[in-house]
């Protein structure tokens, strides 16, 4: 087994990004963490990976939760297609740090479309139609 990763990365043309969310009311008071994992889900919710070109920490290993870490594993496992990733931790993360590279790029997009404070009715829009299939 491949010694696990201390951090979970971003691309360092993605830290704006992280920053810009934060004027959004929905995400106000959100840790980096809680960030990355949203745009980690909405990436993967919409089949976007971008690689990561130039890697920034962007919270360490230490502070996920055992949700945070089942989450991220199941995303890999759907991704790989194989259980057999979870032997090699860097894989995993990469996989998931790549579909946040994505996410981020989405969120943006759509905070960058809407008027402010409206991105919860999208988002809860959202969340009702997937509950819907």
């Amino acid at each position: 087994m491949v010694n696990k990763p201390d951090r979970l990365y971003i691309d360092l043309n993605s830290r704006p990004l992280y920053e810009k969310l934060e004027s959004e009311p929905f995400f106000k008071g959100k840790t980096r963490k809680e960030q990355f994992l949203f745009a980690m889900a909405v990436g993967f919710k919409n089949k976007i990976k971008i690689p990561i070109e130039k890697r920034e920490g962007i919270f360490l290993t230490k502070d996920l939760k055992p949700e945070d870490e089942a989450l991220i594993n199941a995303i890999a496992i759907f991704d790989a297609n194989s259980i057999d990733i979870l032997l090699d931790k860097a894989q995993v993360f990469k996989i998931v740090e790549e579909y946040a590279n994505g996410g981020i790029r989405i969120l943006i997009n759509k905070i960058d479309s809407i008027e402010i404070g409206t991105f919860e009715k999208y988002f809860e829009k959202d969340l009702f139609d997937l509950n819907k299939i």
